[in-house]
């Protein structure tokens, strides 16, 4: 990727959480509590908000890697935890291992003259542990591609090794069609 584009991508995912923050300002002055107590946290300080523009970065590049076709499993690996890869038991949750058990995602075949993917990731929040997961931040990934239906996922990321990396990832069923943030929900139900 060329540092212009990764510019542009940075621009991009620093509009949209911008313009979340926008939008959650216009609202009540108190955010809505979710069913289990967390509050979605509000963009305050510089700081927030590029800290914000990392984890949806590294959200972004893990959906990428995983739905490309083929996928690129050394990147999804990558944007994993050690816990999260399916190898972990095994040795501990090495890249390699990873790429070495997920290997029929490298043999999918992408179908002649289909749209390209593209992804939104919004809804940057805290969420508390599960029985599963520990405590981190919670994001909504969209993935579009003209003339298909978007579909969702609800991912959670945590620091590992001074970087943000998924720890679960959950599909947005259709019971969730009727909210525009299922993303506290979807984690903690599941995980």
């Amino acid at each position: 990727m060329t540092d212009r584009s990764a510019v542009a991508r940075a621009a991009r995912l620093a509009t949209t959480v911008l313009a979340t923050a926008t939008l959650t300002a216009c609202g009540s002055s108190e955010p809505a509590a979710h069913e289990d107590g967390a509050v979605p946290q509000p963009f305050g300080s510089p700081t927030a908000v590029s800290e914000d523009v990392r984890i949806a970065s590294a959200a972004e590049a893990f959906m990428k890697a995983w739905q490309l076709d083929p996928a690129d499993v050394k990147a999804m690996c990558e944007h994993q935890t050690k816990a999260a890869r399916p190898n972990f038991s095994d040795d501990g949750g090495t890249v390699d291992g990873c790429v070495a058990a997920r290997k029929s995602l490298t043999e999918r075949t992408p179908e002649p003259g289909r749209a390209a993917l593209r992804f939104t990731i919004d809804h940057v929040q805290d969420v508390k542990a599960s029985r599963k997961h520990p405590a981190g931040k919670g994001v909504l990934a969209t993935g579009r591609r003209d003339g298909a239906k978007p579909f969702r996922y609800a991912l959670r990321l945590i620091q590992e090794d001074g970087q943000w990396r998924v720890e679960q990832r959950d599909d947005v069923n259709s019971r969730y069609d009727h909210t525009a943030d299922p993303v506290v929900d979807v984690l903690w139900s599941m995980g």
